[in-house]
């Protein structure tokens, strides 16, 4: 299942509730959302391009866990699904305990079970 992720800034600027949630049919993409496919299932997000400029995505992004192709507007992140849903669900709750992870020691944790 995808999902559709914006920022709380935004969600309040535009006074929208779509937020974070399933996708039911196929979107159209405008040009602030990229496709992100994260981990082993290739899960796919579709997430606001601001989301990826924030950190702890920009760490992640910079880290070398994520393969961009920039002309397909698709970003690939190895990385646990769940692991990368949460810190969407972190960034959708406006949580400051988003900005105060650890990327690389938690992707180092979650690596030791694959």
């Amino acid at each position: 299942m995808a999902c559709l992720v914006l920022p709380v800034s935004i969600l309040r600027r535009r006074s929208s509730a779509v937020g974070y949630q399933p996708l039911t049919e196929e979107p159209e993409l405008g040009d602030h959302l990229v496709t992100v496919v994260v981990g082993k299932e290739k899960r796919e997000f579709l997430v606001e391009a601001l989301v990826l400029e924030e950190n702890p995505f920009r760490v992640l992004i910079d880290s070398g866990y994520a393969k961009i192709m920039r002309d397909k507007r698709v970003v690939f992140v190895d990385v646990d699904a769940i692991l990368f849903e949460h810190m969407l669900w972190l960034m959708h709750n406006d949580s400051s305990e988003l900005f105060q992870l650890n990327v690389s020691e938690i992707i180092d944790f979650y690596a030791q079970d694959s």
